[in-house]
Parts: structure tokens; C-alpha cells; sequence
């Protein structure tokens, strides 16, 4: 009878943590997003994804209140990643050109900004 307690008890704290990771994650920002605003808190991280549809050029920020750490596959996924963490609270510009991969596709300018704030 212990043993079942004891398997529900860490069942019931194992769904809790996960919830919890889950909830914090937020979704990737895209190209889709470009034009956008996006606040993540001092000290907070986001992810920027950019497809391989185009050769992005280098994301680069307005100012050093983020970081931007390329994100490195052993496999190509099909997109770009870098991590975003937010170091000093103000407002910063993220911007990325891409040149088409295709014969039909159009160039891409990428702008978003982001709002590093203390919540």
C-alpha cells in the first residue's frame, strides 16, 4: 500500500514540473513575426528561428541589452536559431536580410523588436 502512495505522490509532482517547464516555454519567433513586438523579462531567453528558405544574413541588435547566441545543429533542421537572452532592460531592434534559395521566391527584410523589461 506504501508503494502505491509513494508512485502516485511522484506521479502527481512529476505531471506538476512539467506543466510548469511547459507553461514557461514560449513559441519560437519567426520570420512570420517580423514587424512585432515581443517583451521577455531581464534575465529571460527566447528563441529566434529563421527558415532556410532564404540565406538570412547575421541577426543583429540594436544595443547590448540582449545577446544573441547562435544555436548549432549536428543535422540542419531546416532553419537558423539563435538564442535570445535579455541582459539590461530597454527596447531593442533585432533586424535580418534574406536572399531567396529559390527561382520564384522574393527577398525578405526581418525586423522585430524586442521589450526587455523586469516582469
Amino acid at each position: 500500500m506504501r508503494w502505491i502512495a509513494t508512485l502516485v505522490v511522484s506521479a502527481v509532482g512529476l505531471v506538476g514540473v512539467l506543466g510548469a517547464s511547459a507553461a514557461s516555454t514560449r513559441r519560437p519567433i519567426t520570420q512570420a513575426d517580423s514587424g512585432k513586438s515581443f517583451r521577455v523579462p531581464r534575465g529571460g531567453e527566447a528563441t529566434l528561428r529563421l527558415s532556410n528558405r532564404w540565406h538570412w544574413s547575421d541577426p543583429r541588435a540594436s544595443s547590448g541589452a540582449i545577446e544573441l547566441t547562435p544555436v548549432e545543429y549536428f543535422v540542419d533542421p531546416g532553419f537558423r536559431e539563435w538564442n535570445i537572452a535579455a541582459r539590461a532592460r530597454g527596447t531593442v531592434t533585432i533586424r535580418a536580410a534574406g536572399t531567396p534559395n529559390c527561382d520564384a521566391c522574393t527577398a525578405r527584410r526581418f525586423r522585430v523588436t524586442i521589450v526587455v523589461g523586469t516582469s
